[in-house]
């Protein structure tokens, strides 16, 4: 993971970063751009400061076989808090814009929305979204329930550095979303059935974690109407404690 979301600088472009890889063949995974965004906005920050939310807009799917081009605006610096701007190009244009905040570690009042208990990794088979870089299992869906739940942990462990374990949840975060939004149309499973991807996307980080961990994501469709969906999801430990919450809104429109 430290190496496929690795950056490059751009000679002679302050603030310009690009991916060390070419984009993988066929389709771009959202996750992919936004956690390099995160990274790339991460790398104008100074000290320890470290992203406590991000929102992304999707433009353009990504062309593979490309680079990625992240372009970082400093748009604020304030004594406790940062803002950046990013903008992701490939060949045909900007492919996403993402906002990214960041905070200075602070104290404060705690509190987390509890977690349901859900079955341990070891006991479910491989997920649909086991991947080279992270491993996957599934947890069954609930009768009478439309949430989805699915456990992830890195192929590989990730080095020791706190941002960019932050990064890999923003990464995680984009697996399942857009299929948690048409959850509640059964007439939609099929690809030909269906056109659905994503519009936007939101993250919001609680706390540091480490991901070389099993993580639970769970996500919830909210609402769907007017050609969109929205979902709401949480990305936690295993013993529930809460590391993010996120929201993606999703193109969804039937074919028949």
């Amino acid at each position: 993971m430290a190496d496929r979301l690795a950056l490059e600088p751009v000679p002679g472009e302050p603030d310009v970063f690009t991916s060390r890889h070419a984009c993988e063949r066929g389709h771009v995974f959202g996750g992919l751009l936004i956690a390099q965004s995160a990274r790339a906005a991460q790398l104008t920050v100074d000290g320890d400061r470290a992203i406590h939310s991000l929102h992304a807009s999707f433009l353009v799917a990504g062309r593979g076989g490309e680079h990625l081009r992240h372009e970082v605006e400093r748009t604020r610096d304030g004594s406790s808090f940062g803002t950046r701007r990013v903008v992701v190009r490939q060949s045909r244009g900007p492919a996403l814009v993402l906002t990214a905040d960041f905070h200075d570690a602070e104290d404060g009042l705690e509190y987390e929305l509890p977690a349901a208990p859900a079955p341990p990794p070891d006991e479910l088979p491989v997920g649909r979204y086991a991947s080279p870089w992270f491993e996957s299992r599934d947890v069954p869906v609930a009768e009478g329930s439309l949430a989805r739940r699915a456990w992830f942990r890195p192929v590989l462990p990730v080095p020791a550095d706190p941002m960019l374990h932050l990064q890999c949840v923003a990464y995680l975060s984009d697996h399942g979303p857009t299929r948690a939004a048409r959850e509640p149309h059964a007439a939609l499973d099929a690809d030909a059935n269906r056109m659905s991807v994503s519009l936007d996307h939101s993250v919001w980080f609680h706390r540091p974690v480490d991901v070389n961990q099993w993580l639970l994501s769970e996500l919830v469709p909210v609402a769907t109407g007017r050609g969109r969906g929205l979902a709401i999801g949480t990305i936690r430990t295993a013993d529930g404690t809460l590391v993010a919450t996120l929201a993606q809104e999703v193109l969804l429109r039937s074919r028949t």
